[in-house]
């Protein structure tokens, strides 16, 4: 993903945003609205013409979840592990754009300023500030299809552990196995495909 911050200081101006704007989804769904049916919808369609057959609901349902929460934790995980900076992590800060491909590509955050914690202190911080965000929305998100609590909240905590991981991941000089995952995100349903390296169900057989 791509970042940009507005070199606004005050209210992010709607000229400066991106299409999907974080508190606007997270309003909308708490009116019980669902913003995020274009996006579902756009991906459904793409795996069909992709795969040759319609996938099922659950599959759109699942990687709009993972990929609308990985845009705080993306930002939060870099943060911590490659800059000495604090985003701001506020909802009327995150707007973002969708790649083709139908996943977050271009982020903008409305600033940035220098890191006053350090180690696990500014970690703590960073995850709970991707958690005020991630754990509403995933908690009002109603995609059309049955996601349990635990797939929900497992979600926002793989999340932000797959962040975390890609974000070392950029510094290491071995790569790293996958965090091993609770929330699945159903891929194995599509033709000729199977579970993710840290799938879950992988662990039960």
């Amino acid at each position: 993903m791509r970042v940009s911050a507005s070199s606004e200081s005050g209210t992010v101006a709607n000229a400066t945003r991106l299409a999907w704007r974080w508190d606007d989804l997270l309003a909308a769904q708490a009116s019980g609205e669902d913003p995020t049916a274009p996006w579902r919808e756009a991906l459904a369609a793409s795996t069909a013409r992709q795969y040759g057959r319609p996938a099922p609901p659950a599959v759109p349902a699942a990687f709009v979840l993972q990929w609308a929460l990985e845009v705080p934790a993306t930002v939060a995980a870099y943060a911590v592990v490659l800059g000495p900076w604090d985003p701001d992590l506020s909802a009327a800060s995150l707007s973002f754009d969708l790649t083709p491909q139908l996943f977050p590509g271009h982020l903008r955050l409305r600033a940035a300023r220098p890191a006053t914690a350090t180690g696990e202190a500014r970690r703590a911080a960073a995850r709970a500030a991707y958690e005020a965000l991630a754990r509403p929305f995933a908690a009002t998100y109603e995609p059309g299809v049955r996601l349990g609590p635990h797939q929900r909240l497992a979600m926002v905590d793989d999340v932000w552990a797959m962040a975390l991981q890609r974000a070392h991941q950029a510094v290491a000089e071995r790569p790293a196995p996958p965090p091993q995952r609770d929330s699945c995100c159903f891929i194995y349903a599509l033709p000729g495909t199977h579970e993710c390296a840290g799938c879950p169900r992988l662990r039960r057989r």
